[in-house]
């Protein structure tokens, strides 16, 4: 009969639930997250603890306590040079001794516990009298490589963070990624890597996050390169080197520690694997304000920036940057400061490896904005021609909703290549995922469903496959261009004098003394008495002549524009007017802009769309492209993707009884609200 498996998961939250009068539930991160780390870290050390502790006692005068020296005895990326354990700290002088365990730790292990707050913690629990008796509970839970692997390690502390972490990353709108998200982005991202899969000659590639929040991509491209290489007897298999940047100090620490225990269960690997530290790349910082990799590029990146960030915090570190054009990550443009999404594209792209060392590609999960914020000439709209000439977007799918925990939204994955295959130059594959889901039997948070393992397949097959079919096609990049063109239609305008409306004149005109007011009513009065038409132009004239006997008046075209507003009438069948110079006056009113697809030529769309509608319109040649990618031609280019252009989705009309049996519901339970309001 098969043994059933320790649900570690419950007997930890059980030592947190323990704790509630002590400590509050949205704090239970701070327990249950490093108490296990630290139990972990142990017991994974405690079949090489003496031989750490006499090498210090040999070498301490010759290395210090810190050393990695220390790694050679510990066989391990960590160590820890004291005889503490959890179990033998005693119960008096419990919280001096805990402190003296974490300060024995390598700095890498040492400094995840300062990111968790633990000091803070352990404070707290012995003022209570609990943290030794917290101290033994976790001592009791045996989380050695034997017990539990590191995949096994890797699903406590997400269930855990699933589970308990919210209060982890509160000002993020998401701060972990679902797996099966994970698991399709990193596929997508290797597919067609022979290389990465079947070299056997010891290759090395890199792998960023910039916003790793707990590390779920790295851990996950990480477990699918080892599955790849599983049982394939291979002497040196590719090794993805692991970077990554995280600004919420929890989420870093839960990041660095999955690294850092990466390789704890290693029994078959060699000495230098086994104390090699893959969490020795994870920085703690701003990605947008303080890249904690300037001068780095990589081969590839996965990562699920913030939706909805504001960026007011980095705004001087962001603008500064972007003064520095394309010397700097921003220098296509900026997107509102309501909304980050587009600068951490931006940053994405500029880690890209060059093309001449193999190129690179990315990952990113991104909300709708990106794909059509912003007018034309405007930062989004500029960031998105400029990756289009950088040719870098190679595809972009839209997932199904409600499959993150903390928010139902559209989501799209955009897979980044600046090394495409000569087929797909300057095309991008759009590929509608948006039905590739199915229901989970529990919801958590706002994810109610998944993307299940065969429906990820099919997406990855699909873009492996560039099938153009009806959740699938490969359209050219210009289909997402257009020139924004500025028309005009002539103006049809003359004064008509009207005694009526000379009060309303003298409204409009709030800055003249009462005196001048008089002056200007007589004015018009007496002009009357020649009749009420006049030419656009007479106002002009008339305000230069009716100045001249003012006290302090405004300026005559002040007058002039007061004049128009009251008396102008505008009307078809009136002649155009004209300028001095025999130029036509443009109608502001009628001042308006089109947007022309890319390849279509100017003429043909204006005899198209506007003039069978508008016979007089001209485009406005004054108006052109300006800006960083500016190249001077009439109309400013816009930019916008659109899939509901590709994919049409039928949504079946409610029915009438439906909606008809909704409002006598509501209509019911407005009543009993009025009949208790009034009781």
């Amino acid at each position: 009969m098969e043994q059933e498996r320790f649900n570690y998961e419950a007997e930890i939250w059980n030592v947190a639930d323990y704790l509630r009068d002590v400590i509050q539930r949205k704090d239970y991160n701070r327990v249950v997250l490093p108490f296990s780390l630290l139990r972990r870290l142990e017991c994974a050390l405690e079949p090489t603890r003496v031989a750490v502790c006499k090498a210090l006692e040999d070498h301490e005068k010759e290395w210090g306590r810190e050393s990695e020296n220390y790694r050679t005895y510990s066989k391990k990326p960590f160590y820890n040079v004291t005889n503490f354990r959890l179990n033998n700290l005693g119960a008096t002088d419990t919280y001096e001794a805990l402190m003296s365990y974490i300060d024995g730790f390598s700095p890498n292990a040492r400094e995840i516990m300062k990111r968790f707050k633990m000091e803070e913690t352990c404070k707290t629990l012995q003022e209570h009298g609990m943290l030794y008796t917290t101290c033994m509970k976790f001592a009791a839970f045996d989380l050695s490589p034997e017990a539990v692997s590191d995949r096994e390690m890797s699903n406590i502390y997400e269930h855990l963070i699933q589970r308990y972490g919210e209060s982890i990353a509160e000002d993020a709108e998401d701060f972990m990624t679902p797996k099966d998200v994970v698991r399709l982005a990193t596929s997508m991202i290797f597919a067609n890597d022979e290389e990465l899969m079947n070299s056997d000659k010891g290759i090395v590639r890199t792998l960023y996050d910039p916003t790793m929040g707990t590390g779920g991509f790295i851990t996950d491209a990480l477990d699918l390169l080892d599955e790849w290489h599983k049982n394939r007897e291979m002497t040196a298999p590719a090794v993805i080197v692991p970077y990554g940047e995280e600004i919420e100090g929890e989420s870093w620490a839960v990041g660095k520690a999955n690294l850092l225990l990466r390789n704890v269960n290693n029994g078959d690997k060699d000495e230098y694997d086994s104390v090699k530290d893959l969490s020795a790349h994870v920085a703690y910082g701003d990605t947008l304000s303080d890249d904690k990799f300037p001068d780095d590029t990589f081969n590839y990146q996965l990562s699920n920036p913030p939706y909805g960030k504001k960026w007011e915090k980095e705004k001087d570190a962001v603008f500064d940057e972007a003064r520095l054009g394309f010397k700097g990550r921003f220098g296509a443009g900026l997107p509102s400061i309501s909304d980050g999404s587009m600068l951490f594209l931006q940053h994405v792209v500029s880690k890209m490896a060059p093309v001449s060392e193999g190129g690179g590609k990315a990952g990113i999960v991104l909300s709708a904005s990106p794909l059509f914020t912003g007018d034309a000439g405007s930062g989004p709209s500029n960031i998105r021609r400029w990756l289009f000439e950088q040719d870098v977007i190679d595809c972009i799918v839209k997932l199904p909703t409600e499959i993150f925990f903390r928010t139902g939204i559209n989501t799209y994955l955009w897979i980044l290549n600046n090394h495409k295959p000569e087929g797909r130059k300057h095309k991008i594959q759009l590929i509608d995922a948006s039905d590739m889901k199915e229901s989970r039997r529990k919801s958590l948070g706002n994810k109610r469903y998944d993307i299940p393992e065969d429906k990820r397949r099919w997406i990855v097959e699909t873009y492996i496959d560039g099938h153009d079919h009806g959740k699938s096609i490969i359209v050219s990049d210009t289909d997402f261009m257009f020139r924004q063109v500025t028309t005009q239609q002539p103006l049809h305008e003359k004064i008509i004098l009207d005694a009526a409306k000379v009060s309303g004149l003298l409204e409009v005109l709030p800055k003249l003394k009462d005196s001048d007011k008089q002056v200007l009513k007589s004015a018009v009065i007496r002009e009357l008495q020649n009749g009420t038409e006049r030419d656009y132009w007479w106002a002009d004239t008339f305000a230069k002549a009716v100045r001249k006997d003012m006290d302090k008046p405004v300026g005559a075209p002040t007058i002039a524009k007061a004049i128009r507003k009251t008396f102008g009438v505008k009307d078809k069948s009136f002649p155009i007017v004209t300028d001095k110079k025999g130029n036509i006056v443009p109608d502001p009113d009628l001042k308006d802009t089109e947007n022309i697809p890319w390849d279509m030529d100017f003429d043909t769309y204006m005899q198209k769309e506007v003039l069978p509608y508008a016979p007089e319109t001209w485009i406005d040649e004054s108006v052109r492209d300006s800006g960083p990618l500016q190249d001077g031609k009439v109309g400013v280019v816009g930019t916008g993707i659109s899939f509901n252009n590709y994919f049409y989705h039928y949504e079946e009309p409610r029915k009438p009884e439906e909606i008809a049996k909704e409002i006598i519901e509501l209509e019911k339970s407005l009543g009993s609200f009025e009949e208790e309001l009034l009781k």
